[in-house]
C-alpha cells in the first residue's frame, strides 16, 4: 500500500489548515496521531470543506509497533467505513484495533 508522509511536502509546524486542503484535493486518506482535529473548529471546517477521510489513533502516545498492530487489526473496520461512508468523516482507531466514526 502506497503512503506519503507529511514531511515530504510540508515543514514541521505547518498549520493543519494549510495542509488539510492538500490532502483533500488529492483524495487521499489521512492517517494521524492528532485526535484534536475534530475539536478545532477551523480544522474541522477544513476537513468538511475538503471532503477529507481521516482516521486517527485514539492516543498519540503509542509506539510505532503498537500502531502497526492496531492498523492490522482495524483494517477490516477501516475498509467498511471507507466503502459505506462518503467523505468527509473522521474515525478513530482504538487500542483494541477497532475503527469507528466520530464525526460525519
Amino acid at each position: 500500500m502506497k503512503h506519503e508522509r507529511h514531511g515530504q511536502y510540508f515543514n514541521p509546524g505547518t498549520e493543519d489548515t494549510e495542509w488539510l486542503p492538500f490532502i483533500g484535493k488529492r483524495g487521499w486518506v489521512l492517517l494521524t496521531k492528532d485526535k484534536r482535529i475534530r475539536y478545532n473548529e477551523l480544522e474541522k471546517a477544513a476537513v468538511r470543506q475538503n471532503k477529507i477521510r481521516e482516521f486517527y489513533f485514539s492516543s498519540g502516545n503509542y509506539s510505532g509497533a503498537e500502531m502497526a498492530e492496531m492498523l492490522i487489526d482495524a483494517l477490516r473496520d477501516m475498509a467498511r467505513i471507507f466503502r459505506k461512508q462518503k467523505p468527509p468523516f473522521i474515525a478513530s482507531i482504538s487500542k483494541a484495533g477497532k475503527a469507528e466514526i466520530r464525526l460525519k
